[in-house]
């Protein structure tokens, strides 16, 4: 079943962002706005939840472009938390994560050859 959101908080931190993003970043974070409202963005990207905070997801947009959200279910609904780069503070989790997935994919690997 898919989940259809709508954007409820984090506009005035999309323009801010946009102010300085060239027309191809707002093009692709657009797309990915999208796909978090209709449901498809876990097909398309990469997203890694929050361990601090279970309603809280970083989805990689591209290499090197990041959004933050927070999913409230019973609203069907999100926010923009955090629009940037993984060398920024703000999002200094969301570089642990993906380690930690890297490492799990390395892991999952030797025990499947052994």
């Amino acid at each position: 079943m898919a989940m259809h959101l709508r954007l409820t908080a984090g506009v005035e931190l999309l323009d801010k962002w946009a102010e300085s993003a060239t027309q191809a970043e707002r093009n692709v974070l657009y797309e990915a706005l999208f796909a978090i409202g209709d449901g498809s963005v876990f097909l398309i990207y990469d997203v890694f939840g929050d361990p601090d905070d279970i309603s809280n997801f970083i989805v990689m947009v591209k290499a090197d472009l990041m959004v933050k959200i927070n999913v409230q279910r019973a609203e069907s609904a999100f926010d923009v938390l955090y629009v940037g780069t993984l060398d920024d503070d703000a999002t200094a989790n969301a570089a642990e994560i993906a380690a930690e997935l890297a490492a799990d994919v390395v892991v999952d690997a030797d025990v499947d050859d052994g």
